[in-house]
């Protein structure tokens, strides 16, 4: 079965790199250099592709695209809400035009430029009252020197001077103290424009997020005679897809069983046999790395949660089985997997390889089940 199996996945794997699933255009809209507006569709990418450019066709029934770049265009958006504006960066690393995205309007408006491989993004705000934009970057380590001429580390804080400076109708004294979070910077210009929102409505980007739920069912690669094993798995996928295409956020729940009733006992005069082993685990965060294009996408997870173990014993006295007893245990459990999603219509069929083991708990047994699973279900 194993030869059979590996063949198959490499496969898939093959077909993963030849075959392509149809890009996704949206309807939206650019604005040129000179405030012209032009309405087409927009090939849906990530925050950190969409900042560098764009791919744009005036109909879904045009076989050719063209690309743009924050040097020729002022703005570009998506009709269902999303929207981006050119930002001039002076940043050494990375000077000139980028595209942001807005995330709240008002009486400032907050854009976030997101960069692959950076989780806090630069933002831009704008005091639309006084035509004045700032750059917030994320602070970065420095020497600095105390009043009493001691050296040392700490962090550049001249984004909290720009963030004051900015909304012009807050006290000194009033000021906060915030830590650069994209979260935390939202939040307080949240409430500033709240206060103007009678002559500047208040309007917020809520980004766009896939829900997935998979089911999977399991059998092991190869069974003991006499033993029945299998597992369930029933799991959320959520998937920021405005900001990755590849990672996701996991939860759910998946039970193991493993029972062999028939087992010839051991040969003592007082004791305990277990013959079934069933495992439930919970688990409240993982995280889940994909193929982000074509008809076969390879994927890998792992996760972190609590388990519940029920041991059914059979109790031996004087060589005779006299009935059974259970057992309960509880520990951390670790839940990895791996394997390929192949779509189908709006849904994806899911063959994944898991090892058998969930966790390790806390009364120290281990588990006599076989080392992998070979897993088939549905995403949809």
């Amino acid at each position: 079965m194993k030869k059979y199996l590996w063949f198959a996945l490499s496969f898939f794997v093959f077909c993963n790199y030849t075959l392509k699933a149809q890009e996704e255009f949206k309807s939206g809209y650019l604005v040129d250099l000179e405030s012209d507006t032009l309405r087409g569709f927009i090939k849906e990418d990530t925050d950190a592709r969409l900042a560098k450019s764009l791919t744009f066709k005036t109909s879904l029934q045009d076989s050719g695209s063209k690309e743009y770049t924050p040097k020729e265009l002022k703005a570009f958006g998506f009709d269902y809400g999303r929207n981006f504006k050119r930002q001039r960066s002076n940043l050494k690393d990375s000077p000139g035009f980028v595209f942001t995205k807005r995330l709240l309007k008002g009486k400032t408006d907050l854009y976030v430029w997101r960069k692959k491989g950076q989780s806090k993004p630069d933002m831009f705000i704008t005091n639309n009252e006084i035509d004045k934009t700032v750059h917030l970057v994320n602070p970065s380590k420095r020497k600095l020197t105390a009043e009493d001429g001691k050296k040392f580390s700490g962090k550049d804080r001249k984004y909290l001077g720009l963030l004051n400076s900015i909304k012009t109708e807050q006290q000194v004294q009033d000021r906060k103290d915030i830590r650069f979070s994209e979260k935390r910077i939202y939040e307080d210009l949240l409430d500033y424009n709240r206060q103007f929102s009678e002559n500047h409505p208040v309007s917020e980007y809520e980004e766009k997020q896939v829900n997935r739920y998979e089911i999977l069912v399991g059998m092991p690669l190869e069974n003991a005679a006499g033993a029945t094993q299998f597992r369930v798995s029933i799991l959320r996928d959520k998937q920021r897809i405005e900001r990755s295409r590849n990672w996701s956020y996991l939860r759910g729940i998946s039970y193991r069983h493993w029972g062999n009733e028939d087992r010839e006992l051991p040969d003592f005069k007082n004791g305990t046999a277990n013959y079934r082993w069933q495992t439930l685990s919970l688990i409240p965060i993982g995280v889940k790395y994909q193929s982000a294009k074509g008809v076969i996408r390879p994927y890998a997870y792992a996760g972190l949660g609590a388990g519940l173990l029920l041991m059914t014993d059979y109790v031996i006295e004087n060589y005779e089985n006299t009935g059974n007893d259970k057992v309960f245990g509880f520990g951390p459990t670790a839940n990895i997997g791996a394997g390929l999603k192949i779509k189908l219509g709006d849904g994806y069929l899911l063959t994944e390889i898991t090892p058998t083991i969930d966790g390790v708990f806390f009364n120290g047994v281990t588990p006599p089940m076989e080392a992998f699973f070979f897993n088939l279900g549905y995403s949809f």
